[in-house]
């Protein structure tokens, strides 16, 4: 009976502390982080949360609409700090890549974009050489 009890108290326990219950991501700590960091003048828009399910997901898709005349702005924050491992992607509506937070090798923590054509874009977020495969990006506008 005692062997029964141990073995419960070690299930209970293994449940709690597994690395997969540590591994999962709190993506609204970091769209307060990256609402911070739009730059002076753009309005939130949207928020977007980034879970890669432990580097199950490779990549995270979203759309959009975007107004012509309106400038765009993607803020990037990542778990592994700063937008560090995480790259925001943002393709027209034939899939054509516009921008994207990684140049020359680096992530860069936002962009902007002003759109020249009202219509559907895609919001592409992928990670590079990331451990954490978490974090959140922020939309914000400005006319």
């Amino acid at each position: 009976m005692r062997n029964l009890f141990a073995l419960f108290v070690i299930g209970v326990m293994a449940l709690f502390f597994s690395p997969e219950a540590n591994a999962q991501c709190n993506a609204e700590l970091y769209v307060t982080k990256s609402m911070k960091s739009l730059s002076q003048g753009y309005q939130f828009s949207k928020s977007y949360r980034i879970d890669g399910r432990n580097g199950t997901r490779k990549k995270i898709e979203y759309t959009c609409v975007f107004a012509k005349d309106t400038s765009y702005q993607i803020t990037l924050t990542g778990k592994d700090g700063g937008a560090k491992g995480l790259i925001g992607t943002l393709y027209d509506s034939r899939r054509e890549k516009i921008v994207s937070s990684y140049y020359n090798n680096k992530f860069m923590s936002s962009w902007t974009y002003k759109c020249t054509a009202t219509g559907i874009y895609y919001l592409s977020f992928t990670f590079k050489d990331s451990k954490s495969y978490c974090g959140a990006a922020v939309l914000g506008f400005k006319r």
